[in-house]
C-alpha cells in the first residue's frame, strides 16, 4: 500500500471512530482517542467553518447568498484556521496528558467544545 492510502485509511477510521461519543469522557482512553481524533484532524477546522459561516449570513433572499458567499469565504477562513490551531493543539495537549485527569480532578473532560470536530456547533 502506498502512503496516501494509508494515511486514508487513518483518517477514515478516525473520523468514524470520534463520531458518536458521549459529552464526557470518562477514561484516559477516552482522553486519548479524543485527543488522536482532533490532532489529525483538526485540520478539516477550515472548510467546517467556512460552511458555517456561510450558513449563518444566508437569509430568504437570493441577494445575501452573494454577500454571504464572500464572507464565507473571507471570514470562514481565517476563523477556521484559528480554529483549526486552537483544535490541533488541544488535541495534542490531550494525547500527551491523557493519563492525568486534569486539575481539580475534572474526570477527563474535554477543554474545548464542540468535543470532536464531527458534532455540531452550537453558536
Amino acid at each position: 500500500m502506498n502512503k496516501l492510502a494509508v494515511l486514508g485509511v487513518f483518517v477514515a477510521g478516525m473520523w468514524f471512530c470520534s463520531g458518536d461519543q458521549s459529552a464526557q469522557a470518562q477514561s484516559a482512553t477516552d482522553k486519548l482517542g479524543r485527543g488522536l481524533a482532533n490532532t489529525f484532524l483538526g485540520v478539516f477546522e477550515v472548510p467546517n467553518q467556512v460552511i458555517n459561516t456561510y450558513r449563518e449570513n444566508t437569509g430568504k433572499y437570493t441577494a445575501n447568498r452573494d454577500r454571504a458567499t464572500v464572507k464565507a469565504i473571507s471570514v470562514g477562513t481565517v476563523k477556521g484556521v484559528r480554529e483549526g490551531i486552537r483544535r490541533t493543539s488541544h488535541g495534542i495537549w490531550d494525547t500527551i496528558t491523557f493519563l492525568s485527569p486534569g486539575p481539580g480532578g475534572n474526570n477527563f473532560k474535554s477543554r474545548i467544545k464542540p468535543e470532536y470536530i464531527t458534532e455540531t456547533y452550537d453558536y
